[in-house]
């Protein structure tokens, strides 16, 4: 049964923003740093379902949460190219960090479609402050127009990043039409349902949250069809952050599928090290065999690790190219957008395939849950179930888009 909480946690990060001159390969350079402090913790975080107060408050100190983010509220304006490869980065250390990172760091664009003044209570006093939330529309949410404002009840699941952000942004109908309104609501009036019990990402905070006859003004709340308008009449306020020029929702950001390769390139890592003092039963009779000398397991392990390097190369490749499409001020094409639609998927297969091969030469060890090349394994496999990584959805969206 679901346990029903109200989280005041309060989550502090730093009073000043990270330093204005740290640069893309800083950022790179901390990710790097922390894998194996995530390694150390990635069990802890699956039994726990639940990343650190610590590991959060390390991202925010290294200036991931800055990096998509305007240099009025101290951002370091980065681009999507940067975020994919801080993610991937992330993921070889522990795939529910590198989501919560991925997600909270995407949601700073969507705080930009909202007016100045929006912007100015979320980030003024608070530059490290995140979103969190689901911008899936919920049809059993209510919404009463009152003076200034709306009021608002409902609840919204798979809610990523949840357990630390200050806010929540929640899809609900408005109106005789229902048409789907994005609601921003600060964190303290918001409760928790502990529901989030999944074989694979568990440490992401994806639980279900709520909302009770909220009061939310409105200017924390905008249509739905409106966001890449209004993102567009708002590039003015921050009129050298190229990333506003990039495609809504992006998927040249590859925030999902980035976290899947880079989970698969820990679990190839892990593999390679430990493959020399690895073993196993030769047969039904005993003995035992070293891994590293059965040719099966070098031909495996090879096209294993070979594919989930030419699934890092696709997407920095192609986050690169989204990334030079902003900063050039050129509109991304139905090509371009169908084109990274199915990359995203095709990546996040071929992480999943691939980690499958390496967990089979693993063995029976690979059934402890604790063990990398599992934990991978499920993470991978979540993952790849998330609406955007549709591989026949995306290869047909392609193939229109070609044809």
């Amino acid at each position: 049964m679901n346990i029903r909480i109200t989280d005041t946690e309060q989550h502090s990060q730093p009073g000043a923003p990270p330093l204005a001159t740290l640069t893309a390969g800083d950022l790179l350079a901390s990710a790097e740093a922390m894998i194996p402090v995530l390694r150390e913790r990635a069990a802890e975080v699956d039994r726990e379902r639940r990343v650190s107060t610590d590991t959060y408050r390390m991202l925010g100190e290294a200036g991931f949460f800055h990096l998509l983010k305007p240099k009025k509220y101290g951002g370091l304006e980065l681009s999507e190219h940067e975020h994919a490869r801080v993610a991937m980065t992330l993921a070889r250390g522990c795939a529910s960090t590198a989501w919560i990172f991925s997600i909270l760091s995407s949601d700073n664009m969507a705080i930009l479609a909202y007016p100045e003044e929006t912007q100015d209570e979320i980030w003024g006093e608070n530059s490290y402050a995140t979103l969190s939330g689901n911008t899936n529309l919920s049809p059993k949410a209510t919404v009463t127009k009152v003076s200034g404002g709306y009021r608002l009840t409902g609840s919204w699941g798979f809610c990523s990043g949840s357990d630390f952000s200050e806010w929540l942004i929640f899809n609900a109908p408005v109106g005789e039409a229902g048409e789907g309104h994005m609601f921003i609501v600060p964190r303290e009036e918001t409760e928790t349902t502990d529901d989030w019990f999944p074989t694979g990402m568990r440490g992401t905070g994806s639980r279900t949250m709520s909302v009770t006859d909220v009061f939310v003004p409105e200017h924390r709340v905008q249509a739905t069809k409106d966001t890449v308008r209004k993102m567009q009449e708002r590039r003015s306020l921050h009129p050298t952050f190229d990333t506003m020029y990039a495609t809504w929702p992006s998927n040249g950001r590859f925030p999902f599928a980035s976290c899947a390769v880079g989970a698969a390139w820990g679990a190839a890592e892990n593999f390679a090290e430990t493959v020399g003092s690895s073993t196993r039963v030769a047969n039904a009779l005993g003995g035992a065999v070293r891994l590293a000398d059965q040719d099966y397991v070098a031909s495996e392990f090879a096209q294993a690790q070979g594919d989930i390097q030419m699934a890092r190369l696709l997407i920095e490749k192609r986050s690169f190219e989204a990334s030079e499409r902003a900063r050039q001020r050129v509109e991304s094409s139905e090509a371009d957008i169908a084109r990274e639609l199915r990359d995203n998927a095709l990546v996040t297969r071929t992480a999943l395939r691939s980690v499958q091969q390496i967990f089979s030469l693993v063995g029976s060890r690979a059934g402890n849950p604790e063990h990398p090349v599992s934990r991978a394994k499920r993470d991978i496999e979540m993952i790849s179930h998330h609406v955007t990584l549709n591989w026949r959805q995306g290869a047909v969206r392609y193939l229109a888009s070609v044809s």
